[in-house]
């Protein structure tokens, strides 16, 4: 017997969904360098992004 789940994110992938996480994303860019800044991450350091919309996080 094979008990397979499916799980689908919430709000979707779709075209609009995407351009809206990276409009999001734009807008908070400064204050999210300035927070990552101030937590004391720096280049080359090792973290673990966990739910950050389209991976833009990652991406600094």
């Amino acid at each position: 017997m094979t008990n397979e789940r499916r799980y689908e994110y919430e709000l979707g992938h779709s075209d609009r969904e995407l351009r809206r996480l990276a409009t999001q994303a734009a807008l908070v860019d400064p204050m999210t360098r300035d927070y990552l800044r101030r937590a004391g991450i720096q280049t080359g350091m090792q973290v673990l992004d966990i739910g950050s919309g389209a991976g833009d996080v990652a991406f600094l």
